[in-house]
């Protein structure tokens, strides 16, 4: 006789089972370590449960860093849409993510430090036009040049100069552990002050 279909309140428990091991196993080893049969038996449910409810790992991992991806998008928005300065609305949008970067550390390091194994196929590519995150910041650092506060030049190469410097500063105490670095709250703060000098030598 076969076992009942899941009710939806059901299916969400186990997926928030799931995720709930993903999570703790996060916090131990990178992403790229984590195989499903581990995952599995963290959460107390067999492997064909974790592809039947997520379909691959990619989905688990994803899954834990969406919703707080998701609130640094809409605080970005908060204050793209204020009515201040585009320098003062570019700093905040960047210390917001330096400060995301920081509380969030464990979503960080797995989602926006992950780097894919060879193994692994590669995600489809979203355009620069398509990603909210992206087109942000490009909003901003476009307000700046109309108003003539930041320096000429296409507003998409210039907002991903800025993003690779802030993101880099993040990115190397954690990456070059092994060196005295300056910490990770210190560097993406230099950083800041450095692009925004930047975008106002004209």
């Amino acid at each position: 006789m076969p076992r009942p279909a899941l009710t939806e309140q059901q299916r969400q428990q186990i997926r928030r089972k799931i995720r709930a091991a993903a999570a703790e196993i996060f916090a131990e080893v990178e992403s790229g370590q984590i195989t499903a049969r581990a995952l599995a038996e963290r959460a107390g449910v067999s492997v064909g449960t974790v592809y039947a409810h997520f379909g691959n790992l990619n989905e688990v991992f994803q899954s834990l860093w969406r919703r707080p991806a998701g609130r640094l998008v809409v605080d970005l928005k908060e204050i793209s849409t204020t009515r201040e300065d585009p320098s003062v609305k570019l700093r905040r949008m960047l210390q917001s993510y330096v400060d995301f970067a920081n509380s969030h550390a464990s979503v960080f390091r797995n989602a926006f430090l992950y780097v894919r194994p060879e193994h692994q196929t590669p995600p489809p590519q979203v355009a620069l036009q398509d990603d909210q995150f992206f087109q942000l910041f490009r909003g901003v650092v476009a307000a700046g040049q109309d108003e003539g506060l930041f320096r000429p030049g296409d507003p998409d190469t210039i907002t991903q100069t800025v993003l690779s410097a802030v993101h880099g500063a993040l990115a190397l105490p954690i990456n070059w552990h092994r060196l005295a670095l300056d910490d990770s709250k210190t560097l993406p703060v230099q950083m800041i002050d450095a692009m925004l000098e930047w975008l106002a030598s004209r």
